[in-house]
C-alpha cells in the first residue's frame, strides 16, 4: 500500500512552500511522525512529519524546488522493500541507457568538432596574396580574429595583425625583476562574493514587488513624547513586577495606531484588483530585527480587541518568538497595517517601504530631548521636551495626501494625550 505525502498548508494564506532539506532518502525506513523533510514558507521554516510508517519509495521534488500546496511530494510504501527494489532497478537501467546516449552524443560531437577544425575560412585572393608575401600559412591565418561578417578576415585585419607582430618582435626584452615590498605601492583590492541567504532573497523580492505595486507617498510630523517618557519612567518597575513584562514605548505607539485606524478605517483596507477590501480586524504588523541582520514582520491579530496590557504582552511574545526562530507560518501573515521602529537604532526618522498588501506603514524615529517653543499666557517660552518624528508611508492608489496626513495627525494626538489609567 502506497501513502502519498503532500505539500501541507501551513497557514490560511499560504499557497506554496520551498523544500529546504530531505531528512530521508529513497529506500530508507521512516516512522510515523518522524521528520521527513524541512520546508520554508516565506520567512518561516517548518519540519514536516511523516504521515505513516514505512519505506520511502519516491521523492518527487528536489531541494530548493517551490511546490504548490496539495501537490504530492513523496511516496511511502507499507509493503516493505519490494517496491523500492523495483524502483531502484528501473533507475539503474535508466541510468545505463542515459550513459550510452551521452557517450554516443559525445562521440558525435567530437567528430563534428574535429571536422570543423579541418575546414578553412573563406579568404579573398588579396588576403591570400598578402599572407603569402609575409610567409603566413593557412593555420596561422585561421587563428586571426576577423572583423567582417561571420568572422570573415579582411585586408585591414591582416595588416593590423602583421604590424602588431612586427612591433612585438621589435620590443626590447627586459630581465624580470622580483617584486619588492614598497611603502608607496597600493595593495591590490580583492572583492569577496557572498551569495544572499534565502531570507534575504525573500525580503528583496518582497520589497521590489512593493515598490512596483504601490506609488509611495510620505508624510512626517513631530510628536511631543514628554508625557509618555515620564509615564514609562515612573511606572516601569511597578509594571514589571505586576505583569512580568518590560514597559517600553512600543505598546504606546501600537495603541495610538489602533485608535487612529478606528477613526480612519480606509488605512486598514487592501486593494484586490479593481476592488477595495474593507478589513474588519486590525492586525498590526511589527517589524522585528533578527540576530542575523534580517527582518521579519509578525502580525498582532485582532489588535482592536486588546487593551494596553494585551498589546504589550502580544508584542513581546511575537518579538521573542521571532528572535528565537519559533514563529509559526500564520504569525507572519495577515497584517493590515505595519509599524517599524528604526529609532531604536538611533535613526531620527525613516521612509519605510509598504508591507504588501497593506496600504500604510508607520516609521518611528528616536526620542530626543530638544528645545521647543511653547505658547503660554505670558508669551512664547523655550522649553526642553522629548520629541520624536513619525513618518507615514501610504499607497497613493487609494490614500490621498489629505487623508494620510489627517490620519498621522490623529496618531500624534493620541500619543500626546495618552491616558495614564490605561497602563495601570
Amino acid at each position: 500500500m502506497n501513502i502519498d505525502v503532500i505539500m501541507p498548508k501551513m497557514g490560511e494564506s499560504i499557497t506554496e512552500g520551498t523544500i529546504l532539506e530531505w531528512k530521508k532518502n529513497v529506500g530508507e525506513s521512516i516512522k510515523l511522525d518522524e521528520t521527513l523533510l524541512e520546508i520554508s514558507t516565506d520567512k518561516v521554516d517548518s519540519e514536516i512529519p511523516s504521515p505513516s510508517e514505512g519505506v520511502i519509495t519516491e521523492i518527487l521534488y528536489n531541494v530548493n524546488d517551490v511546490v504548490q500546496v496539495g501537490e504530492i511530494i513523496a511516496k511511502i510504501s507499507k509493503d516493505g522493500n519490494s517496491k523500492v527494489q523495483s524502483i531502484l532497478k528501473k533507475e539503474v537501467v535508466k541510468n545505463d541507457n542515459k550513459k550510452e546516449t551521452v557517450d554516443s552524443t559525445n562521440f558525435i560531437k567530437t567528430q563534428q568538432t574535429e571536422k570543423k577544425i579541418d575546414t578553412k575560412r573563406f579568404l579573398s585572393p588579396l588576403v591570400k596574396n598578402i599572407a603569402k608575401k609575409e610567409n603566413i600559412d593557412l593555420s596561422e591565418l585561421d587563428s586571426i580574429q576577423g572583423s567582417g561578417r561571420n568572422n570573415r578576415l579582411n585586408k585591414k585585419d591582416l595588416l593590423n595583425y602583421i604590424n602588431s607582430k612586427k612591433n612585438t618582435k621589435s620590443m626590447p626584452v627586459f630581465k624580470e625583476i622580483p617584486n619588492l615590498p614598497s611603502n608607496n605601492s597600493e595593495d591590490i583590492l580583492k572583492n569577496d562574493v557572498e551569495k544572499m541567504d534565502r531570507v534575504r532573497l525573500k525580503i528583496g523580492e518582497h520589497m521590489v514587488n512593493s515598490v512596483k505595486t504601490s506609488p509611495h507617498v510620505y508624510s512626517t510630523t513631530e510628536v511631543d513624547m514628554t508625557s509618555i517618557v515620564e509615564m514609562t519612567s515612573q511606572n516601569k518597575s511597578t509594571f514589571s513586577e505586576k505583569y512580568n513584562l518590560k514597559l517600553t514605548y512600543t505598546p504606546f505607539i501600537l495603541s495610538a495606531c489602533v485608535k487612529a485606524i478606528q477613526d480612519f478605517p480606509l488605512m486598514n483596507a487592501m486593494i484586490d484588483g479593481e476592488n477595495i477590501i474593507h478589513q474588519k480586524n486590525i492586525n498590526l504588523g511589527i517589524a522585528v530585527a533578527l540576530n542575523d541582520g534580517n527582518l521579519i514582520v509578525p502580525a498582532l491579530k485582532n489588535s482592536e480587541e486588546k487593551n494596553f496590557l494585551g498589546l504589550t504582552r502580544n508584542a513581546a511574545e511575537l518579538a521573542s518568538k521571532a528572535r528565537n526562530d519559533k514563529l509559526e507560518p500564520d504569525d507572519i501573515f495577515g497584517s493590515t497595517f505595519t509599524v517599524t521602529n528604526p529609532g531604536m537604532f538611533g535613526s531620527l526618522f525613516g521612509m519605510a517601504i509598504i508591507n504588501q498588501p497593506n496600504l500604510g506603514i508607520l516609521s518611528v524615529g528616536a526620542i530626543k530631548k530638544k528645545p521647543v517653543v511653547k505658547e503660554t499666557d505670558y508669551g512664547d517660552v523655550i522649553v526642553v521636551r522629548s520629541m520624536m518624528y513619525i513618518t507615514l508611508g501610504y499607497d497613493h492608489r487609494l490614500i490621498d495626501g489629505a487623508y494620510g496626513t489627517r490620519f498621522l495627525a490623529k496618531i500624534t494626538e493620541n500619543l500626546e494625550n495618552f491616558n495614564i489609567n490605561e497602563i495601570i
